[in-house]
């Protein structure tokens, strides 16, 4: 059906009554017949259109202007330290900032998703991340002292050269997570897993790791005197070279761990679990061993000054060429098959 507007008919007067407004409708659509046919107001209809594409353009033109608007107001808000700092991370992160060195100090970031983000010497200390899933990720270099971190999962995170003393790790994921020369004196891990971390020459005095679980995880060079590990499973974990002064490994699982010239000086492993253990060259001095399970060990070389073996199972050991060792050690002793010569 056309739109095109008819050129009016006169009308057929009937009554007196109705004749002038009759006449008058006749006078308006010739009026509008006439407009209809005058170029401006076909220009203006186009004109119309051309604004709303105008408009359309100049969105999308602005679109990088009001995105880098939007990133400053959320940088902002993540330094301000007061509400809305996850929704402003996790927008910056959507956006692909690069959130390298952020400051994080005080925030509350629980349950928070960066999975695989690059936050290389960030400042998290005294942030709540509990629950937040940093797997994969790069935190290298960071500040995350006293920080909350309970529950979160740090699988394979990038922790190295990291400070993470004081935090709270309990129940937390760290399993294959690099945590080379990290900072964890006096953390809280307790019940975590570390399975096959890497904590060489971490710094680890006076931290707790009750029940944690560190098998197969390397520990060379690390320090961790008077660290609480009581309980920890560290099967086929690497402690070689460590210094374990007053360490703590009442009933801790250590079967087939190697401690090859580790300094336990003091330590107590009652009770503990060392079937095929590496002992070899372990300065062992006044290392309390009652009733732990030493079978099949290698002691050779070891440091036994004031060692104590009450009631330990030593079957099979290997004690040839060791230092220091006083006969009043074994007393209540299960010594079957050692090997002294």
């Amino acid at each position: 059906m056309s739109n095109k507007i008819q050129k009016p008919s006169k009308p057929v007067t009937g009554s007196m009554l109705k004749a002038p407004f009759l006449w008058m409708e006749w006078g308006m659509n010739w009026l509008t017949y006439w407009m209809s046919h005058l170029a401006v107001f076909k220009l203006l209809k186009y004109v119309g259109k051309l604004a709303i594409l105008v408009a359309i353009i100049g969105w999308f033109w602005e679109a990088p202007t009001r995105r880098n608007a939007s990133i400053r107001e959320n940088w902002a808000v993540l330094y301000e330290k007061g509400g809305g700092r996850m929704e402003a991370l996790l927008f910056l992160r959507q956006e692909g900032v690069d959130l390298r060195g952020f400051n994080g100090e005080y925030g509350f970031f629980e349950g928070i998703d960066l999975q695989g983000a690059n936050l290389y010497g960030a400042d998290l200390s005294n942030a709540k991340l509990a629950k937040a899933n940093l797997s994969h990720t790069t935190l290298t270099n960071s500040e995350l002292n006293k920080a909350v971190l309970d529950s979160a999962n740090f699988t394979a995170a990038k922790l190295a050269n990291s400070d993470l003393e004081g935090a709270w790790l309990r129940n937390s994921k760290l399993d294959r997570a690099d945590l080379t020369f990290t900072n964890l004196s006096r953390a809280f891990v307790n019940g975590a897993s570390l399975r096959r971390a890497n904590l060489n020459e971490a710094r680890l005095s006076h931290a707790f790791f009750p029940a944690a679980d560190l098998s197969g995880a390397t520990f060379q060079f690390a320090k961790l005197d008077s660290t609480d590990l009581n309980g920890a499973k560290l099967r086929d974990a690497d402690l070689s070279l460590a210094d374990m002064r007053g360490v703590k490994l009442f009933d801790a699982d250590l079967t087939n761990a190697r401690f090859t010239f580790t300094i336990l000086v003091g330590a107590d492993l009652s009770g503990a679990v060392l079937r095929g253990a590496d002992l070899q060259n372990t300065i062992l001095i006044n290392a309390n061993f009652e009733d732990a399970v030493l079978d099949s060990t290698d002691l050779r070389g070891a440091n036994l000054r004031g060692v104590n073996l009450k009631n330990a199972s030593l079957r099979g050991a290997d004690l040839r060429s060791v230092r220091f060792l006083s006969d009043s050690a074994f007393i209540d002793a299960d010594t079957t098959g050692i090997r002294l010569r």
